[in-house]
Order: structure tokens, then sequence, then C-alpha cells
């Protein structure tokens, strides 16, 4: 993504009307120097959208929703915040200063999305308009689904037929075979070039611009193969990843729901492509489909920037409800209502007996027993907790604890909030129904280690280190910081307790500002304490910033070894290998970001709960609006 300066930035933020932008989506009527409008993120008749063009900002007092006008842009055409700056700047008219570096990454991501346009065209012409019996068999399985011309067209399907056919067509295009190669539409194999898909049914997978990027093909039985290649052997075969698809950030059928989405401020996530046209087809529009994958943390937050409700749709046989089971396993704190901005409940649907979404819409009576269904769904969480509590005969004694253990690390992800608590309490009442003593402290005893459990597994290769007892000795009796010329540094974990869901940053932090001088004086002009909310962290970061960043690494050592004398020395290799000082100021920065954006989001959900309650509305929506800007510039540092 281009570098895009704070002058542009705010060249272009002065230049928007507000007004006039809203205005084209929102009825909005004056009243003194503010408009006001119905909000278009939720539904409601009494106007409680403000829109105040003298500070560039808008906010609706009715979902909590608010912003500048990037923010608008962001929310409403899916944006990020480099996107929507750009979109804005070119309705304004500014031209954009972008360094020669950006320059020449944006040129590879526009080749790689002609050569993804391209390619979806030649797919969908081979379906729609070229004879044979290939494209005939690819047709009549469409036209089984129920898929004809209307929705061949608008989805932009398409047919795959191999035999080097693409490779010709975008070169006489005039594409570059390395660009066909990186957007994996072409594979190139002992010097030669031949076709990714063939003989497959093609659904193109688009950005939330509508822009392909990628596709998923589906075998089209009874097809002759390629020669000497076989049928192809996966019923389904998706796009690797590539510089501008990463298939556990991008969702199927994105770019047609969002709209219905943000206006229905629900999402109906599936498993197929097929599923997804369906269900819209059969006026059911928020739906779309993970690809190839669960739902994840980062797909879920894709999701909650348009909805407050996600229903997971999942077939009734065996392996949806396998799929289901698997769904809660994805979810992260920082996806829950009282870590995000906005609330956000996730339920879960199974359609009875083995019928897919797809398949049930197509019964007489399947679109009416599908939003019943819909409108019952329940929690996911309570859904996987029941399902892991059935694994067990709850009868009998010795069983009841491991069905604890079994069902709290479905809620392990939500270990020290309000709604862990809640669901803890939940799984204590289902298990004293079944005649179990368990309290509520055992519950959450058993919760406190499943998380730490999940934070020791997702950390994976990420820093590790041993830990001791604050007031113990280490296990070699002593405590021995690394010489500063040894290159192959270790990192040592400051605490013994288990580090908690969130804060394993701010302790990879802190054992990387403390540890290595290059990256202390790299790193230390954005360097806060204010970054550290677990309060060991807090004290040792304090006791680190009355220092130089140029401190002798031996000085600082010893000094500190003063104030805590039981702070670990025993570590494992970084990464089990040794890294570049680039790699770790990089990775140090990363860190930095993320927690400045985690204190920003706290403070942004802390003003708002306030806005509920407090008289003063208008000096906390300023505060409000500062700190949402603010937070929005600095994810903008993610795409410079």
């Amino acid at each position: 993504m281009a570098y895009i300066s704070d002058e542009d930035i705010a060249k272009v933020r002065d230049a928007t009307d507000l007004v006039g932008l809203i205005g084209e989506r929102v009825q909005l009527k004056q009243r003194g120097r503010q408009w006001w409008g119905c909000c278009p993120f939720h539904n409601e008749k009494t106007p409680s959208f403000k829109v105040d063009p003298a500070s560039g900002l808008w906010h609706c007092f009715g979902c909590s929703e608010g912003g500048d006008a990037f923010g608008y842009v962001m929310r409403t055409e899916g944006m990020d915040f480099a996107e929507a700056v750009r979109f804005l700047a070119e309705r304004v008219h500014i031209e954009l200063t972008i360094d020669p570096r950006s320059a020449a990454r944006k040129a590879q991501t526009d080749a790689l999305r002609a050569v993804c346009a391209e390619t979806a065209r030649f797919y969908n012409e081979q379906l729609l308009r070229v004879k044979g019996s290939a494209q005939d068999a690819a047709r009549a399985y469409l036209g089984k689904r129920g898929f004809g011309t209307n929705v061949a067209t608008g989805w932009q399907l398409g047919y795959a037929p191999g035999h080097g056919q693409l490779f010709e067509h975008l070169k006489s295009k005039g594409h570059k075979p390395a660009d066909m190669v990186t957007a994996n539409v072409v594979v190139q194999r002992n010097g030669a070039y031949r076709d990714r898909f063939f003989e497959r049914v093609m659904f193109p997978i688009s950005d939330l611009q509508g822009r392909p990027i990628a596709f998923g093909g589906r075998v089209v039985e009874g097809l002759s193969a390629a020669p000497g290649a076989g049928m192809p052997a996966a019923k389904y075969l998706n796009s690797n990843d590539t510089p501008i698809f990463h298939k556990s950030d991008h969702l199927y059928g994105i770019a047609q729901a969002r709209r219905s989405i943000i206006e229905q401020s629900c999402a109906l996530v599936v498993e197929g492509y097929t599923d997804v046209i369906a269900l819209h087809e059969a006026g059911f529009t928020t739906a779309v489909a993970t690809l190839g994958t669960a739902l994840n943390a980062t797909q879920v937050r894709l999701l909650s920037r348009f909805a407050k409700r996600i229903v997971y749709v999942f077939d009734g046989d065996a392996a949806g409800q396998k799929a289901a089971d698997r769904a809660v396993e994805f979810i992260e704190q920082t996806v829950m209502p009282e870590f995000a901005s906005n609330p956000l409940q996730l339920d879960v649907v199974l359609i009875p007996g083995e019928a897919d979404p797809a398949e049930l819409v197509a019964t007489p009576q399947g679109k009416e027993h599908l939003q019943k269904l819909i409108d019952a769904a329940g929690s996911l969480f309570e859904f996987a907790i029941d399902r892991r509590l059935a694994r067990w005969n709850l009868d009998r004694p010795e069983q009841r604890q491991s069905a604890l253990r079994d069902a709290v690390e479905v809620i392990a992800s939500l270990h020290g909030s309000l709604l862990g608590s809640e669901y803890a309490q939940l799984i204590a009442d289902k298990l004293a129904a079944a005649g179990s003593t368990v309290e509520l402290r055992q519950v959450l005893a058993e919760l406190e280690a499943a998380a730490a459990r999940r934070d020791r597994q997702a950390r994976g290769a990420s820093l590790r280190g041993v830990v001791a007892d604050e007031g113990a000795e280490g296990a070699s009796g002593g405590q021995v910081f690394p010489e500063e010329s040894q290159k192959a540094r270790s990192v040592v974990s400051l605490l013994a307790n288990p580090v908690k869901p969130g804060v394993s940053s701010q302790q990879d932090l802190l054992a990387l500002v403390l540890l290595f001088p290059e990256v202390r004086q790299a790193c230390w002009a954005d360097f806060s304490p204010e970054l550290f909310t677990e309060p060991a962290y807090r004290k040792v970061a304090e006791a680190l910033y009355t220092y130089s960043p140029k401190t002798p690494q031996k000085k600082l050592d010893e000094e500190l070894l003063k104030s805590f004398p039981s702070l670990p020395v025993l570590a494992e290799r970084y990464g089990s290998m040794n890294e570049e000082e680039s790699a770790l100021e990089t990775r140090t920065r990363v860190l930095i970001q993320q927690l400045h954006e985690a204190k920003l989001q706290s403070e942004v959900i802390q003003i708002k709960t306030q806005m509920r309650s407090s008289q003063d509305s208008d000096k906390l929506f300023e505060t409000l609006i500062r700190r949402e800007r603010e937070l929005q510039e600095l994810r903008a540092k993610r795409y410079n």
C-alpha cells in the first residue's frame, strides 16, 4: 500500500464536504450548525445521526458509531484507511504524493489485479459463450443447482478449460508470465507454463470492492481429464496465497453481501460457494463463505465492521457439527463485546437432517424454515459447551471433572472478561443440574489454566522463556543477564504467572527492549510505560524508562536487579534461531503498534460507555472523535 503523508491526509480531510458526502445516502436536515438524519448503520425511525461540518465529524447516538470522512467511507465502502484516503482524494481532485518504493509496489499490485480481472472475464466467456461438450457439462452442473445465465453473469461464474488456453489468452493481452504465476492462475514447471485450473467450474473470489483477486474451482464430473494428467485430484481447489490474496483474510461473497450486512447489521456465514449464491438468490443477501478454513478472528473482525451479529449456518450432518465445534477455536478475546468498539453477537444454526443451506432453500417452505432457524439461533459458545459436555457421562462423578476441563476450553479466549465469567457460571449450572457439586471458583480456576494453555500454544515460535516465581531464585540460584556482546541472545519471560490472553505482546515487547540495546535505541522514541496494562510489566517498564536508551547493557542489568532481584534469567533462544537486528527491530515496532492500538481502542470503548450516561455528551463526543481519528491514523501506518 502506498505511503500517504500526514500533510496529504489533512488536505483531503479539509477539502471533503462531509455533509455532501453523507448526504448522498442519508437524508439530512439542518438544525442550527449541525445536520441530522437517520443512521445508515442501523434501522431507526427517529434521527439520531449527527453531522457537524465545522468539526468535520459525524456520530450516531443510537449505535455509538462515529468518525470523520475517512471513517464514514471505511464503514460504508469496506475500505481500510489508506484506501479511504485515496478514494476521497480522487473525489476532491487531490493528487497524493507517492514515494518510488510504494509506486513500485502499487504497480505490481495493479498488474496482479489486472491478471485476475482478465482471467475472470476469460472463464466467464468460456461458460457463457463458448460451445463444446466440456462447457455444456459445466452449464449443466450449474443448471442443476438452479444457476442460470443471470446468476452466472451476476456472480461472474466461469469455466476453466485448461490445456494452456488461459496462458495463451493472457499472453495475447500483454500480461507477463511472471505476473500470471504470482497471481497463481498459471504455474511454471520445468520451464513450461500451464494453467493452474483445468476442467473446473470457476468461482471468482473478490475483495471488498468487488475486484477479482483469486479463484475457487470445482471439478465437473464426467469430463475427460487433461492428457496425461488424470482427473483433478481435489473436488475443490482454491488459489494459493498471493500478494493480493490471503484466504484467511477474505470471504467469498463479501462484496455482494456488504450492503445488506450493513443494513441488517447481521451476516450469515456458510461453508460453500454454491450455498452463498443460493442463499442470495433466495433473498438471504447477507450470506458469505469462508475459503476452506474455519471462520477466524481476522474474518470476524472484518464482518464486525459491518454487523453486530454473526450467524454461523452449518450443515446438519456429522461434518457440519464438527465444523461448528471448530468455530469457537478461532475466536479471540479482542473480537468480543468488551474488547471491541461494537458489541458482537455470535450465534449458530444447524440445519436439520443432512441438507446444506442451498438444498434447504430449494424446498417449498425452505426459505421460511431457514428464517425461523436464524431468528431462533442460539449462542455459538453455549452450543459448543453443550457439545463438549455431551461427550461425557455426567452421571458418573469421575467423568464430570473431565467434562469440566473439556467445556472450559471453549471459553478460554474469554478469560478475564465479564462474558467469560458468565459462561463459567453457565458451565457450573449445567454441571450442577447433572448432579455435580462443582463451584464457580473451580470453573474459573480451570478457565484460567485453559487460557494459559491456549496462550502458550498460540504464541508458538514467538518469544518464550523459563519463568520463576517473584521472590524466588532462578533455577541456577542466581540472576545473570546475557553479555552485551552475545549476538544469539535469548529472551526471558518476566513473571511466573501464566500469561493471560492479550498480555503476551506486553511480555514480548518488554523482553525485547530490555535485552537488546540496538532495538532499545532504535525504538525508544515510540516506547512508553503507558503501553503496559499488566501491573508487573508496567513496574519494570517504568524503571527501565528512567534510564537513557544508550545505557550500557551491563550497567542496566545490574541496576534493574537491585529493584527487581527476582527478575528471571533463564531463557530460550529467540525463536530457536539467531535473528538479525533488523528482524528484532521490526518485531518490536509491530508490538508497539499493536499495543498503541489496543490502548486507543480501550479508551474509545470507555468514552462510548460514558456517553450513554453523561450529560456533557458534546465534550465527550469531541474527545471520542479525536481518539478514533488517532486510531485510524495509527492503523494506516500498517499500509505505509
